[in-house]
């Protein structure tokens, strides 16, 4: 997908260059859209799946997994995040966000339970999997958290 996207906005860059009138408009950078999908609406976990897509069952998820259901959870652009009461419509915890290594990854500090380093597996307007280290009865095990928007 992001190929394809590189292509489109090269073909895109072609095909304005050849033009004779000036444009005031800026492309945004491959950055600035992923902010933009992010920040676009507030997220809710989906689901917890293992490496294979199979999803986990929360009730057998340690504490701080089950957390992260629950809650709205909105990325600003001014880089702070928010966890959400979907009911109560009250901000539960407050944070900071940033992307680390070219944008394919999150740091994201919201409390104990969501504070980290956590790759992007994909990050779309309907969908973002964020790639989670999960610790039971000392056994570390990886996880992907899938995420879809909250209307």
């Amino acid at each position: 997908m992001k190929k394809l996207m590189s292509i489109c906005a090269v073909l895109l860059a072609f095909a304005l260059g050849g033009c004779n009138r000036q444009s005031s408009d800026v492309t945004p950078t491959d950055t600035e859209t992923t902010i933009r999908v992010l920040t676009t609406n507030p997220w809710k976990l989906d689901k917890i799946t293992d490496l294979n897509g199979n999803v986990i069952n929360p009730n057998l998820l340690p504490p701080e997994g089950k957390s992260f259901f629950g809650v709205n959870i909105l990325f600003s652009e001014d880089k702070t995040v928010r966890a959400i009461d979907p009911i109560a419509r009250t901000v539960v915890n407050g944070g900071s966000w940033d992307f680390l290594d070219d944008a394919k990854a999150l740091n994201i500090d919201l409390g104990k339970d969501f504070k980290g380093k956590y790759p992007i597996n994909k990050l779309e307007r309907s969908t973002m999997s964020l790639r989670n280290t999960m610790e039971f009865n000392g056994i570390k095990f990886e996880v992907n958290l899938e995420l879809v928007p909250a209307l």
